[in-house]
């Protein structure tokens, strides 16, 4: 493992871990259904896989909040600009990378044709509005929608009321819950009951809830620990844990039951689990399955973005005929291209931020070990 996991929450990078083969189990259960050799676990992961999109939202609202926290709580104020740049160099260096080398391969091809309006989309962050080049960069525009969007909030916040800053997160994100819940119920769904995925699934706000709930589970923690606590040890908690396992097991992703209150009910079992996950090492058994899928969620955004490059690319020139050896080629050779990618980009690029643009006085690294977020 790298040396710049040492000051990480290994329980926050198990999360990612998960999350991460959820979606590689997705994509992996998608090619054996289209060769008509789906399986059991095959079919499994294609439907459930997509929910660890929703894991890595409120991963995100979670740690993002808490970089931005710890800043106010050392400083009293929030460095807005050291921020962007440091989410710049963590997101942009491997993301317009893949644009490029996609530009590329596309150019020497014979059949192969540019979409300019797929690439403008790519280009400004604008993918879950507009169809684009790479379906699955449309989590990351929202993501991005979300880093630039979170800060001026917080702003506002403290001007409005500089004694007691963030004492209204609780009111806006219900109120984010509901504007982003009934956009859901009122998007717009063909004539035939299907979806259109720009319009029904992507945007940006339709998805906010998820990634403000997040934020309000690291409020909590930071600000009211009573009511943190709480959620840490109310029982309850799992309850609601397993009702979103149990609708994302009944409801299909192409349902208008998922796509309206069972994204609600997602973000609010994987909100429990993260609080959970934060607190709680577990027993040993659990720490060391924790470990293991740590040092693959350690590398997430790398093999999530770089996984539908070695699928698309890469993958097809293996000639394996194998549906079995297909599916765990999928997903074992995604991680292992995204790991030798974050090694060539990712990571060296992190190294340079943090020595230019470093988070803070040394203080902040005890805000960094409680959260998890060194190198996030």
């Amino acid at each position: 493992m790298e040396k710049l996991t040492a000051r990480r929450n290994t329980n926050l990078d198990a999360l990612r871990g998960i999350a991460i083969l959820m979606v590689l189990g997705r994509h992996a259960g998608m090619a054996l259904t289209l060769l008509h050799a789906s399986n059991v676990l095959s079919s499994c992961t294609e439907r459930i896989g997509w929910a660890g999109v929703d894991l890595f939202f409120v991963l995100s609202g979670f740690l993002i909040s808490g970089l931005l926290f710890a800043d106010y709580q050392e400083h009293g104020k929030i460095g807005v600009g050291r921020f962007y740049i440091r989410r710049g160099l963590k997101i942009w260096p491997s993301f317009y990378a893949l644009i490029a080398a996609g530009l590329l391969i596309d150019a020497v091809m014979k059949g192969h044709h540019l979409s300019s309006k797929g690439l403008l989309a790519e280009l400004f962050f604008m993918q879950d509005y507009f169809h684009s080049i790479w379906g699955i960069t449309w989590s990351i525009a929202v993501e991005e929608h979300f880093y630039l969007s979170l800060p001026l909030l917080l702003l506002l916040m403290i001007r409005r009321d500089p004694g007691r800053p963030f004492s209204d997160l609780p009111r806006v994100f219900a109120a984010i819950a509901c504007f982003s819940l009934a956009c859901r119920f009122i998007a717009g769904w063909k004539q035939d009951g299907t979806i259109d995925s720009w319009t029904c699934v992507f945007p940006t706000h339709l998805r906010m809830d998820g990634l403000m709930f997040g934020v309000l589970i690291c409020y909590f923690k930071r600000f009211r620990p009573s009511v943190y606590q709480w959620m840490v040890k109310w029982r309850g908690g799992w309850l609601v844990v397993v009702i979103s396992v149990v609708v994302l097991s009944i409801f299909p992703v192409e349902s208008r039951q998922m796509h309206t209150w069972g994204f609600t009910s997602l973000y609010l079992g994987a909100g429990f689990l993260v609080a959970k996950a934060v607190a709680r090492e577990g027993p040993r058994p659990i720490r060391i399955i924790s470990s293991l899928l740590a040092r693959i969620g350690f590398y997430s955004y790398s093999i999530y973005l770089w996984h539908m490059f070695f699928v698309w690319k890469v993958l097809p020139h293996l000639r394996i005929t194998s549906p079995g050896w297909l599916y765990w080629w999928t997903i074992v050779g995604s991680i292992l291209f995204g790991v030798v990618v974050a090694k060539i980009i990712e990571i060296p690029v992190l190294r340079f931020r943090d020595r230019v643009f470093p988070t803070a006085p040394r203080q902040m690294a005890k805000h960094e070990v409680v959260e998890g977020v060194a190198m996030a």
